[in-house]
């Protein structure tokens, strides 16, 4: 029971937090320049992990891109809440971009494993897509952002999920690429066992954790421009995990771009603003809004 009980408390000291706006039925957001739509229902789980919050610029049309974040935190805590308000003002406010921030189910020793949350995921953007008409943004086409777990469910659904190929890109910052790595398996014990509860299984040599795993998943038909932000000094996901990652899109020639940071750990708290202007870089090049 005290191991269960570390396990939680160190689970919430390594979320990934940002910060961003309150929940609202529907309102203004602080800046004047884009409009938040709050806790849109897209499936029915309970406890509000089936809800997503959509941010639109003050002009807005078919042709305007969406952005889907996805939120970090060992697929077992945090929310769209977790979408940093800098991002938003950046991507919506200044770019003209649409943005979602999604829920999804987290992992519990017993339920909801893996891939529970990649059902979400999939659940989350056919709503997004069925709103496009009515909210005035661009329909079947997506760029995805993840943080940490939400990188892994970002780069899954890209390279193993999308059979519509929606996904036009995908900003991955600090995601764990493969889920059979003994340095992510290994070293840390309790992100060895937040993967065993999330793939179901304990073994990393077993066959979910290989094909839970983006790296395993990317070829030639499946890949999409990826551009990867990563600490050299992560303490849970391997700066490996980037680079291996990289490697692959490079070999099948997918235009990629690799970001890395010294002395920066899984947090990236040093790096943020320079990730985010870089996003905006990357998104301006390969998912433009014009």
């Amino acid at each position: 029971m005290r191991k269960i009980a570390c396990f939680w408390v160190f689970i919430c000291i390594q979320t990934l937090v940002f910060s961003a706006s309150a929940r609202s039925l529907i309102a203004l957001a602080d800046s004047v320049n884009f409009q938040t739509i709050s806790n849109l229902v897209y499936g029915n789980a309970p406890d509000h992990r089936n809800e997503l919050d959509i941010y639109l610029p003050k002009k807005h049309g078919a042709k305007t891109p969406m952005v889907v974040f996805i939120h970090g935190g060992f697929w077992s805590k945090g929310g769209k809440h977790q979408l940093p308000k800098p991002l938003i003002d950046l991507l919506v406010g200044q770019k003209g971009y649409a943005m979602a921030s999604i829920n999804y189910r987290f992992v519990k020793v017993g339920s909801n494993k893996y891939p529970t949350q990649m059902d979400d995921v999939s659940q989350a953007l056919q709503y997004i897509s069925s709103k496009a008409d009515s909210l005035g943004y661009k329909k079947k086409s997506f760029a995805l952002i993840g943080a940490s777990a939400g990188a892994h469910l970002a780069l899954m659904y890209a390279y193993a999920n999308d059979s519509q190929k929606m996904t036009k890109t995908v900003v991955d910052i600090v995601g764990p690429t493969d889920l059979s790595d003994s340095t992510i398996r290994g070293r840390q014990g309790i992100a060895d066992a937040t993967i065993s509860y999330f793939l179901g299984n304990p073994d990393a040599k077993a066959e979910i954790a290989k094909t839970s795993s983006p790296l395993f998943n990317l070829s030639k038909k499946t890949g999409v421009p990826t551009v990867i932000f990563h600490g050299e000094n992560d303490e849970l996901v391997d700066v490996h995990q980037a680079k291996n990652l990289h490697a692959k899109l490079v070999q099948l020639g997918i235009k990629t771009e690799l970001n890395l940071y010294p002395n920066e750990t899984h947090e990236m708290k040093k790096s943020l603003a320079d990730v985010f202007i870089k996003t905006a870089a990357w998104l301006e090049k390969v998912y433009p809004n014009r």
